[in-house]
């Protein structure tokens, strides 16, 4: 059996750079000031190959197109919990849910913990927040926001900004929390890109830097109706079927989860009935697979024209940015909580560890910094940003940040920054989503769920020669090498990240 390679020995001798002087004062936008002006644009449930800088075809993403042009694009940023609210903790603390606290969905988040937005607050920024927040306890860290609580509604959204009540979310009590804020007009990622303009041309301090997070409500749910400007986009178009929309996932664990076809899902949603009636009352003989080829075109198009708002609304931010002359100082982000399945192995979701949903975007843009045009293949991770972010602003690195900064990638001084990537999915009391514990390598990945029994504890991939997730070789004799290898990572992940997970049980799971 193959000794495990030490990858991770330096995880926690991360750089700190010296802090520049909090109280430096800044007296015009002109003058030279080594602190970076911040815009991290974080989307809801946008999957990477959703975009045209990463091989889509079928939608054009020209301002997005143009942060990865401008700047650098990176093929393997993965979430560590592939759900809205952890994976926003991880972003605003670098840390992993155990640590932040957040390990599930609609979890309340503890906001008088360490984030980066108050690390940069107190260094002298002047920081805000606009669009979806979705970690249900107030904002801490910011001098302005302007969030929907959770999902946010389509059109004419509330709003909460610092001078009203807060009260946070409840699932016991879904109607008095949304009381009090104010309602924008119009589309929602519209209403909320107007509001983050006119603070940074009207309402900041234009003598510090600013942070500023923008988080558009799209392209998460709902997909219909799309937002009137964008309803016959694409309408002429046909979009290919993903080569495993009728996956059966034979030998793979999501078979003993749910037996019936995953993609069968999309037949019994409640937005589709109308149009499940529609397509019947004109087929009355249709199949269930024809008429899952034809809600899948519904489907994807009402997906790809909110990713279209998307894109043209970051396109509004860029040009404010050119001209007002702030571009050149300003370091540009853009990502998402994490990636999203769009009917690959039949699944519209995120929550897996497959390779979909477990893939976000990020772009990252810093002119006269980051060489234009850039890819990078090494893995991420959701919590290097907040150590990128504050090593970029002259901030020393807090020792219990767990990430680490991209600094030295996004400058051509470094190919990688890490080996591997940790993922943990916490249950939600949901057997179709089970708990999940996994390492990623560049070329492997290993998954075990702790719920399951027998052959179904465990996945093995090879991402080389099967990028699609198609075949399980943790008893494959071929990979028991492979296999240990991964096994003894997965332990030391846990181990140097003090993931209070029951390693000894799972070794006793390891099958022959």
């Amino acid at each position: 059996m193959k000794q495990l390679i030490l990858i991770l020995t330096s995880l926690f001798s991360i750089h700190h750079s010296v802090a520049a002087p909090a109280e430096q004062q800044r007296t015009s936008e002109a003058s030279a000031s080594p602190s970076p002006n911040i815009l991290l644009i974080l989307s809801d449930d946008h999957a990477q190959h959703a975009l045209s800088c990463y091989g889509n075809k079928h939608i054009q993403t020209p301002s997005l197109d143009r942060i990865a042009k401008e700047g650098m694009r990176f093929n393997h940023a993965l979430t560590p919990n592939s759900f809205c609210t952890p994976a926003r903790a991880a972003v605003l603390t670098g840390k992993y849910s155990h640590k932040n606290g957040v390990t599930r969905l609609n979890q309340l988040f503890d906001g008088s913990q360490q984030t980066f937005p108050k690390l940069l607050q107190k260094a002298g920024y002047n920081t805000a927040l606009f669009g979806k927040w979705h970690l249900l306890s107030k904002p801490t860290g910011f001098d302005h926001y302007c969030v929907m609580k959770m999902q946010g509604m389509p059109m004419d959204p509330i709003v909460f900004e610092p001078q009203h009540k807060w009260i946070p979310w409840s699932p016991k009590d879904q109607k008095t929390y949304n009381k009090g804020g104010r309602r924008l007009k119009g589309f929602n990622n519209d209403a909320i890109t107007d509001e983050a303009l006119a603070w940074l041309e009207q309402k900041r301090d234009k003598t510090k830097p600013f942070c500023l997070l923008l988080h558009p409500k799209p392209p998460h749910e709902p997909y219909l109706p799309a937002p009137p400007k964008y309803k016959d986009y694409l309408s002429d178009v046909t979009i290919p079927e993903p080569a495993t929309l009728y996956d059966d996932y034979k030998g793979r664990t999501p078979e003993a989860i749910q037996k019936t076809m995953r993609s069968n899902l999309i037949l019994r949603k409640p937005s589709f009935k109308k149009y499940r009636e529609e397509i019947r009352k004109q087929n009355p003989d249709i199949t269930d697979k024809e008429m899952l080829a034809k809600l899948y075109q519904i489907y994807i198009k009402g997906y790809y024209r909110l990713v279209k708002s998307v894109d043209d609304n970051v396109g509004r931010v860029l040009d404010y940015l050119d001209e007002s002359g702030l571009a050149n100082n300003t370091i540009v982000i853009y990502t998402a909580d994490q990636g999203f399945s769009l009917g690959e192995h039949g699944f519209y979701n995120k929550q897996w560890m497959y390779e979909k949903p477990l893939h976000q975007p990020l772009l990252i843009r810093f002119p006269e910094v980051i060489e234009a045009g850039l890819i990078n293949d090494s893995m991420t991770n959701h919590v290097d940003l907040a150590p990128t972010l504050l090593d970029y602003a002259g901030l020393p690195i807090p020792e219990d940040i767990q990430g680490y900064s991209l600094r030295s990638i996004l400058e051509g001084n470094a190919e990688q920054v890490r080996d591997t990537c940790y993922y943990h999915f916490y249950s939600h009391g949901d057997d179709n989503l089970p708990e999940m514990i996994g390492i990623r390598t560049n070329s492997h990945k290993l998954i075990h769920y702790p719920g399951m029994k027998g052959k179904y504890q465990w996945e093995l991939f090879d991402l080389v020669n099967d990028p699609e997730e198609m075949q399980n070789h943790y008893t494959n004799p071929a990979y028991q090498d492979m296999k240990a290898e991964l096994t003894e990572g997965l332990l030391k992940l846990i181990r140097d990240l003090e993931d209070p997970v029951d390693a000894p049980n799972l070794v006793k799971t390891v099958l022959p």
